[in-house]
């Protein structure tokens, strides 16, 4: 391999610059002669800075995204939050559990660092199995809590009558990565996107897409 850590980084974005769509790993290795581990290792170095992003369709390998913007301006792009501001995990939960109570549901869920799956809802003839995530400053970590709930759900993929959901904060970033996922992904899935957001009376739950 010819080149430092630096201009492999620079070429990288060139070649997703000029491709104009997601690549994956190998493809950009491909493209840049360079062996496969140093380009995922350079490609998380960029996501780190906010440069491109790292998703996952379920089933297909890890493709890299330009972001199109300088890492300062991303942040601004998705996250319109403060620290003080981020939705924990458990309060994700506990919105999501009142507002499937409300819709009949029995549910039952694993508070804290509990084993197991996070919210699973159950009426007559209907099975929802859930995993929820909280709200993180740093948008790469985001990215990372939305790709391993997705992992998660496809570990769990063992109920052909159930149906499978994710339960997040609700801004900018998550919202994208939902509206990025495959459509065959989600209908694979049966998929059911819970967004939470905090109001005046509590928490405010928006169905952002039912499966």
């Amino acid at each position: 391999m010819t080149g430092s850590i630096g201009s492999i980084a620079e070429r990288i974005l060139r070649v997703l610059n000029e491709a104009g769509r997601p690549l994956d790993d190998d493809q950009i290795a491909v493209a840049l002669g360079v062996r496969r581990q140093a380009i995922h290792q350079e490609c998380r170095r960029l996501e780190s800075q906010g440069r491109l992003v790292r998703r996952v369709s379920v089933g297909e390998k890890i493709q890299n995204v330009l972001t199109g913007s300088p890492p300062a301006a991303r942040l601004e792009q998705v996250i319109d939050i403060q620290p003080g501001d981020l939705l924990k995990e458990d309060e994700v939960k506990l919105a999501v559990r009142d507002h499937l109570r409300a819709e009949g549901y029995d549910v039952s869920v694993a508070w804290g660092h509990e084993r197991g799956i996070d919210i699973e809802a159950r009426k007559p003839g209907d099975r929802i199995l859930i995993e929820a995530k909280g709200e993180v400053a740093r948008p790469p970590q985001q990215v990372n809590y939305f790709l391993g709930a997705l992992g998660e759900l496809v570990q769990r993929l063992a109920d052909p009558g159930a149906r499978y959901g994710l339960a997040l904060p609700d801004n900018r970033q998550y919202r994208g990565l939902v509206e990025r996922l495959p459509v065959f992904a989600r209908q694979q899935l049966r998929l059911r996107v819970y967004l939470v957001s905090r109001s005046a009376d509590g928490y405010r739950v928006i169905e952002a897409w039912a499966g």
